[in-house]
């Protein structure tokens, strides 16, 4: 029997929403289906209650701190992790994501085989100086942990290319690319949007308040858009609080199109997939992405897409996507303006975007991440 450790730390409240939850909840909804031997203890925060869509068969545990809620991550996981792994009687820990921030959980050292996933090298590669020097520190010192643990998951081969381009490659001992699983189903149901207060047609923007998806980016195409004659509304699924909401919602109070504009938060799975059954399009302007969940979950739906022209996302949608500078609202309104005004475009793009989310396949996802959890134990 392989018992395996999982960090689920903050995976009950909005932290599922974030691309790194996704990616945990996936591995732990999905892994206990790939056969018998296999059995696994998902570790959570201090007090945070197990959540209600955890498989039965996954244990739940939420490591206590008796540190300030500032510290509270680094106390649990660097000084009570160890022994609650020797308790849980694991064969191996998987560290799901890098943190840049302190508050939340570093890369696990519990005295046994880790899996660490490094997701991209953002922080360092997009933010560099501009991040705070506390959290240049934390990152770094985390990511030397990440990169030093006895084996590296990273997401895209541009990921990989990164971290090796970067020369941070040193010190890993085994580096393997597993490509994100999609699960992402249209909901045909309309009743979330009425709620919502989303009237078609309208534009989809999925991200965050954080600079690098380019909320701002977002604004100015359909500004361009509107000023063209498109009468959509732009709805913008971002994250419940921001330090960088103010000066957004400033952004759109001051357009003229506030009454368009729809900002919403902390959507349940369902009405998220009903969101993005219903959009004529997503756009997706990020400057930075070590893979692109919302670009395949539109594609899943059938949405067609229109992207910046990044790395990541050439490999991910591989010609399913209207591609466009990054930073550069004009490009977008042009490429956005092609897709709404030619039917034809949409009709390929849907059906190339539908047989490109096919192939990142949940089965394959957790499989390979089962296959390494075992050959690392058996040492091979």
């Amino acid at each position: 029997m392989l018992r395996v450790g999982i960090d689920a730390w903050g995976i009950s409240g909005d932290l599922l929403h974030s691309g790194f939850g996704q990616y945990t909840a996936l591995l732990l909804r999905h892994l206990p289906a790939t056969g018998p031997g296999l059995e696994l203890v998902a570790y959570g925060g201090p007090q945070e209650p197990r959540p209600v869509w955890l498989p039965e068969g996954v244990e739940w545990r939420a490591l206590g701190s008796g540190a300030r809620p500032r510290w509270a991550a680094l106390e649990s996981r660097l000084r009570r992790l160890p022994a609650a792994a020797r308790a849980d009687r694991l064969d191996l820990f998987h560290s799901p994501a890098v943190h840049v921030r302190p508050s939340y959980p570093p890369v696990a050292r519990p005295g046994i085989p880790v899996v660490a996933t490094v997701h991209d090298l953002i922080p360092l590669s997009f933010y560099g100086s501009d991040l705070p020097l506390r959290l240049r520190v934390f990152y770094r010192w985390n990511l030397r942990r990440a990169l030093t643990s006895d084996a590296v998951v990273t997401v895209s081969e541009a990921a990989r290319a990164e971290i090796v381009s970067g020369g941070r490659a040193a010190g890993v001992r085994r580096m393997t690319v597993i490509p994100n699983g999609v699960e992402f189903e249209p909901n045909p149901d309309p009743e979330p949007l009425r709620r919502l207060g989303v009237e078609a047609p309208y534009l989809l923007f999925a991200g965050s308040y954080e600079p690098r998806k380019d909320l701002a980016g977002a604004l100015a195409t359909f500004e361009i858009l509107a000023g063209r004659g498109f009468g959509h509304q732009l709805v913008a699924v971002v994250e419940r609080s921001s330090g960088h909401a103010a000066a957004l919602r400033r952004r759109i109070e001051t357009s003229g199109l506030a009454n368009r504009v729809r900002l919403v938060h902390s959507l349940t799975e369902p009405d998220l997939r009903a969101l993005y059954a219903r959009a004529d399009l997503l756009l997706f302007p990020s400057q930075a992405e070590g893979f692109g969940y919302p670009a395949l979950q539109a594609a899943a739906c059938g949405v067609p897409v229109v992207a910046s022209d990044l790395p990541a996302l050439r490999e991910t949608m591989d010609g399913a996507a209207e591609l466009a500078p990054p930073g550069d609202p004009a490009a977008f309104a042009a490429a956005a303006e092609r897709v709404l005004r030619d039917p034809g475009l949409r009709d390929r793009l849907a059906a190339a975007g539908r047989k490109r989310a096919r192939l990142f396949g949940v089965a394959r996802c957790v499989g390979a991440h089962r296959e390494l959890y075992e050959a690392l134990v058996k040492g091979r």
